[in-house]
């Protein structure tokens, strides 16, 4: 069960990969400050326009729209059992039950609001979209340095994968510094700067959450 519920997080992570990518192609064009683009432009397009039910052009974006809910709802909903489990490696650091008890609370609640940015489309629910997507990415960050935390404290656990974690805190804390220095993403540069500091921030969650998950599968007793 404990191995599974770790293959769970590494499946949610590479379907979100695959299916993202497949979304793009099929992304019905535009962006916040450019409707006239007739396709997905990486450095330009959120992944959140993926999920939009009319794209940034005024069409229809059935397919991407299908594919971006279902992949991110899959990666939130497989991430949960992840988080569930984990803790039961570091139960003999009693002073630091708190610590690994919090961060596990925040990565439930991570995947659900992961969920819920998939159901709420940012073209027909934007505001709730947006606290979503404020919820997810600022608990995500918090359990991460968390758990960071426990796995440096922990003499059993590989410091590697605390490694991996306070990098990508490093990285995710970047992004938010990025994010309040631009306050305006309606210009090319703005734009530019927020949907970069997004595509590298969700790879970093994905590739940290596809190395912890092959991580915790290599601590467990053989």
């Amino acid at each position: 069960l404990k191995k599974w519920s770790f293959a769970l997080n590494i499946i949610g992570c590479i379907q979100f990969i695959v299916l993202t990518t497949i979304a793009m192609f099929f992304y019905e064009g535009g962006t916040y400050i450019d409707p006239s683009t007739s396709r997905y432009v990486f450095w330009y397009n959120y992944f959140s326009d993926l999920g939009r039910t009319v794209a940034h052009s005024g069409i229809p974006n059935t397919i991407s729209f299908v594919l971006f809910t279902v992949t991110l709802s899959i990666w939130g909903g497989f991430q949960i059992p992840f988080y569930f489990t984990f803790p039961n490696f570091f139960k003999g650091s009693k002073s630091f039950k708190k610590f690994y008890l919090t961060g596990s609370i925040l990565g439930v609640l991570t995947g659900i609001f992961y969920i819920g940015i998939a159901l709420t489309p940012s073209d027909i629910a934007g505001i709730l979209h947006d606290l979503f997507v404020f919820l997810g990415f600022g608990s995500i960050f918090l359990s991460i340095i968390l758990y960071a935390i426990v796995i440096f404290k922990d003499a059993k656990y590989d410091n590697f994968y605390g490694i991996i974690l306070a990098i990508s805190t490093g990285i995710l804390f970047v992004y938010f510094i990025l994010l309040f220095l631009t306050p305006n993403s309606q210009t090319t540069i703005g734009l530019y700067i927020y949907v970069v500091g997004q595509k590298f921030m969700i790879y970093t969650l994905l590739t940290c959450g596809i190395v912890q998950g092959f991580g915790a599968i290599k601590q467990l007793p053989a």
